[in-house]
């Protein structure tokens, strides 16, 4: 009779958990459709370079899927950025993930503990320089996220990999 109640216990337990895992997946706001992102670089002179970031057959995905989980968690508490973080931005070298959406992604963020719904077409995080985690939305709307210290580890720890791989 106990073995019952705790084998239905724990089926009852998995189902919930996997409803919850599985609903909140689909809503991943980092997340596009074909999985392309591009790694920006901004010098101080201005100059930008562009990398878009082909993983190979043999990837292991966790290591991207980990990057993005770290800047859902950006994502997940935005402010209107202070002058003083504003100015910081065309000081020093900066390295921002890029993801683009073919398609407008309406997504709701939380701004300034204001619920704000955007039609995304682009989504850029800050993962290296002055303001680690500032966001761009749509290049134009410019928000400071969560400053998370796991994004950068996560972010080396996909740039390694790039590099391993292309040797």
């Amino acid at each position: 009779m106990f073995k019952r109640k705790m084998s239905t216990l724990g089926l009852s337990l998995v189902v919930l958990l996997s409803s919850l895992f599985l609903s909140g997946c689909s809503e991943k706001p980092f997340l596009t459709q074909d999985g392309s992102y591009v790694i920006l670089s901004v010098s101080p002179s201005g100059m930008t370079q562009s990398e878009l970031i082909k993983l190979p057959w043999n990837t292991n995905i966790a290591i991207m899927q980990k990057l993005l989980t770290e800047s859902s968690f950006v994502l997940s508490d935005l402010h209107t950025p202070s002058e003083l973080e504003s100015s910081n931005k065309d000081q020093l070298n900066s390295t921002s993930l890029q993801a683009n959406f073919p398609e407008p992604k309406r997504m709701t963020f939380i701004v300034d503990r204001h619920n704000l719904t955007l039609d995304v077409q682009s989504l850029q995080i800050e993962v290296e320089g002055p303001n680690v985690g500032l966001v761009t939305v749509n290049q134009t709307i410019v928000l400071q996220g969560i400053k998370n210290p796991n994004l950068q580890p996560a972010f080396e720890a996909l740039t390694n990999m790039l590099h391993d791989t292309k040797l």
